[in-house]
């Protein structure tokens, strides 16, 4: 396939508009200088037959004969030199232009002398055209009354014909000769407004393939939108490298550990002295790799989560369901092992099912973590104007006020929650898809203990 050319397009493109535009002005002033011509001719052969008719004294004998007026006799081999046109019997054109006077009778009185005899006799008043042979005639008839004679002027058509030629070429190589440096302006003027795009391939070309940062070259109005587009796709290119890099580091980080733990484990095994002691390791892989099993399904669902920039399916859904839903994802022995106040009456909200019952799941689940048994974890739900506030509380110990911040943070932990199973994720999963939903969560401490997470939610 060949390459279009934004360069040769203008310059041919605009070429052509100039062209037809100085072809469109020369036929128009062509044609009207010949319009102008013709009217020039004709009058001149009306004033040359008024002319005659005034100054021509018809003879007293009416049976005298024609006065034939002697013409140059000049071979017509087509265009000659200015000196070759003309001599001391007068010059070539006489042959082309001519007059005949007729009495009323009909009879000739004068003619010039013509190689080619003309009948006029007979020819109203006015201008008329008149074909014989291989030319054409432009004839001007003109009675004059008070003498009782025609006088009929005539010109041959090619006499006109040559003259438009002249005004025709003098029109055209003025013409042809400005389309040249026309043509070389297009050409310089082409250049110089894409050179700024020159200049921003070539900085592109230049930049190192790690170079991810927005282009800043100057570019026209025009042009601002394609650098915009471009520094959108390096950013989404960034974010997008970014993000495996992260995931890489996140999930060899934190698979070393129950790998190291099933190779420690798988040894024992093979070196164990009974079946006791085999069981034991045996237990320790099956928990290292659910552990690790676990670890990588939160590793891929936040990389879903993260490369993810729009709400596909929403559904309305009441908060109610939401929670019985992900009571029920959890261990129902430790469920029964607290006191639970849910308070969302018949609230409703926008959201992706799976996604937010993903999200109580992890609340609900750091609350029974995190809480001693027989406390009290409460659900609550708000509903203003426009957004809805689901609140999960629980009595535990709560978090130092200093590191309220960092819950959230991929695979932070507090140290004293070293001891309690899980990989420092479900917060991070929580908050991704909270912001999914276009709404924000915040941590906070309660009185007198425990911890308080809000969920704001656009309606």
């Amino acid at each position: 396939m060949s390459l279009w050319s934004l360069r040769r397009s203008l310059v041919v493109g605009i070429n052509l508009a100039v062209v037809t535009v100085l072809a469109v002005t020369a036929w128009a002033s062509y044609r009207d200088i010949l319009h102008e011509l013709d009217e020039v001719f004709d009058a001149q052969l009306a004033q040359t037959a008024k002319s005659l008719a005034t100054f021509y004294a018809p003879a007293k004998n009416k049976l005298s004969v024609t006065q034939i007026i002697p013409i140059s006799q000049y071979d017509d081999t087509g265009e000659d030199s200015y000196a070759e046109e003309k001599g001391p019997s007068g010059h070539k054109y006489e042959s082309k232009i001519g007059y005949q006077i007729y009495n009323v009778d009909g009879n000739l009185l004068a003619s010039t002398n013509q190689a080619q005899s003309l009948n006029l006799k007979g020819l109203e008043a006015g201008y008329h055209t008149l074909k014989s042979d291989k030319n054409t005639w432009f004839i001007f008839s003109y009675f004059e009354e008070s003498k009782g004679i025609w006088v009929h002027t005539f010109q041959r058509q090619d006499v006109r014909g040559e003259l438009s030629g002249y005004l025709a070429s003098e029109q055209l190589y003025p013409l042809l000769l400005m389309w040249v440096p026309i043509s070389l302006i297009i050409l310089l003027i082409v250049y110089i407004v894409l050179k700024p795009v020159n200049r921003f391939a070539a900085d592109l070309r230049a930049r190192e393939l790690n170079n991810l940062s927005p282009v800043e070259s100057e570019l026209p109005n025009e042009l601002v939108p394609i650098r915009q587009a471009l520094n959108r796709l390096l950013h989404q290119i960034k974010m997008f490298s970014e993000r495996e890099k992260r995931f890489v580091a996140d999930a060899s980080h934190e698979l070393r550990t129950p790998l190291s733990a099933i190779q420690v484990h798988a040894e024992n095994v093979i070196s164990a002295d009974s079946l006791d002691d085999a069981k034991h390791s045996g237990r320790s892989i099956f928990n290292s790799v659910e552990r690790m099993s676990r670890l990588v399904n939160q590793l891929l669902l936040l990389n879903r989560l993260d490369s993810l920039n729009f709400t596909e399916k929403f559904e309305e859904v009441e908060i109610s369901k939401l929670v019985s839903l992900a009571l029920n994802h959890l261990p129902i022995n430790k469920v029964e092992n607290h006191q639970w106040h849910i308070d969302v009456s018949s609230i409703r909200i926008i959201c992706d099912e799976t996604l937010i019952v993903s999200v109580l799941t992890n609340l609900l689940s750091n609350a029974m973590k995190f809480s001693p048994k027989g406390s009290k974890i409460q659900v609550v739900a708000l509903e203003t104007a426009n957004r809805v506030i689901i609140k999960v509380a629980d009595e535990g110990k709560g978090v130092p006020k200093e590191t309220l911040e960092r819950l959230g943070e991929r695979f932070y932990r507090l140290q004293e929650h070293s001891a309690v199973s899980g990989a420092g994720l479900g917060l991070s999963i929580t908050q991704k898809i909270v912001q999914l939903h276009h709404g924000k969560i915040s941590f906070n401490n309660s009185y007198p203990t425990g911890l308080e997470v809000h969920i704001e939610l656009p309606k």
